[in-house]
């Protein structure tokens, strides 16, 4: 990873509150924490943008910031956007700037990660997020994964960091392994721009294999991502009924979303989501996007290591390894890289 911050000569001698990803990223945030040090003087608070998601484990290298994890019930109200009540972390409220350290990658809803998102989600409050992620926000036609401009959810995020006070982005790109600085909407839409987040195939496949990296790989409800991200892609090189193979361990079974597991006790594939009264809960989105994509197309887990606890909802679920002799298609970075056909 360069360490080419493009910080330049950017300064700031007042209150900061910095945020930065939790361990579903796969970014160590602290050289950039350590070069942002070095520019401004007072760092008033590191806080972990957990979103919905558990605590995590703070490793002891972070120990010289001072750093807090965010809880969603504890938060300040900021603006009304689109109906949706804006609300950030206190910490936000008493500090005099923000600066948001994250990854820019593809997103089912934003389009991309990065930019306000760490702020406006990462550090919102409950029912922020919640309606954030409403089944009538993300089904919107123009919702779409790798796509910024006229994308709705990704004008809401924008709009609710701005609220939330958030300055400045300090945004890895994977793709062009560099730091961008600067505003957030620039910061994004510039590592958009230079971004190759597609790559042509010239022909549909019947069954793709994902290689899902270890931040992701710990429960359902991060790694089933890789599947919906290529499913619901522009044009998915996959056949009718395809076959969508994830090989990780999912340790964490479905995950600590109580809203994305309550979801899926309906019935297998979880068609009842799409319509009638919409799911509610942490991670009740995931839940509708899995039943959007279990509807045309086929999940298969390998190497997990409960197979009986996925089947029980009507996955196919197995402790093997995926045999890579019989897949069609393998996608090593499905999270900023995704194939696509070209016929």
């Amino acid at each position: 990873m360069k360490e080419s911050f493009a910080l330049e000569d950017w300064t700031f001698s007042g209150k900061l509150v910095v945020t930065i990803p939790d361990a579903t990223r796969p970014i160590d945030p602290l050289p950039a924490l350590h070069a942002i040090a070095l520019r401004a003087s007072n760092i008033q608070k590191v806080v972990v943008g957990l979103g919905l998601h558990k605590p995590m484990k703070i490793p002891s290298t972070w120990s010289s910031f001072p750093i807090v994890q965010h809880n969603p019930d504890d938060c300040i109200s900021t603006s009304v956007v689109d109906g949706i009540p804006g609300s950030v972390h206190r910490s936000f409220a008493k500090s005099e700037a923000s600066l948001s350290i994250g990854i820019a990658e593809l997103h089912q809803y934003a389009g991309f990660s990065g930019g306000y998102k760490g702020v406006a989600v990462g550090c919102g409050g409950r029912q922020t997020i919640s309606q954030l992620h409403h089944r009538d926000r993300v089904l919107d036609p123009g919702v779409r994964i790798g796509v910024l401009t006229g994308n709705p959810f990704r004008e809401c995020i924008d709009e609710l960091g701005k609220a939330a006070g958030c300055q400045w982005a300090l945004n890895y790109s994977p793709q062009q392994d560099q730091w961008f600085f600067g505003d957030p909407s620039a910061v994004l839409k510039s590592i958009a721009s230079q971004s190759n987040s597609w790559y042509s195939v010239d022909k549909k496949y019947s069954s793709v294999l994902f290689s899902i990296p270890k931040s992701k790989g710990g429960s359902l409800y991060q790694a089933s991502r890789a599947a919906t991200y290529l499913a619901l892609s522009p044009n998915p090189p996959l056949v009718k009924g395809a076959e969508l193979w994830i090989e990780a361990p999912l340790d964490e079974g479905f995950g600590s979303e109580e809203g994305f597991v309550r979801a899926l006790q309906q019935p297998y594939p979880w068609s009842k989501l799409l319509t009638g009264e919409p799911p509610l809960g942490a991670g009740a989105q995931r839940a509708i996007i899995l039943a959007k994509v279990c509807t045309q197309y086929t999940i298969r887990l390998f190497g997990v290591r409960d197979p009986q606890l996925f089947r029980n909802v009507g996955l196919w679920a197995s402790q093997e390894a995926a045999p890579r002799g019989s897949v069609g298609l393998l996608v090593s970075h499905p999270f900023y890289r995704l194939p696509q056909c070209v016929l």
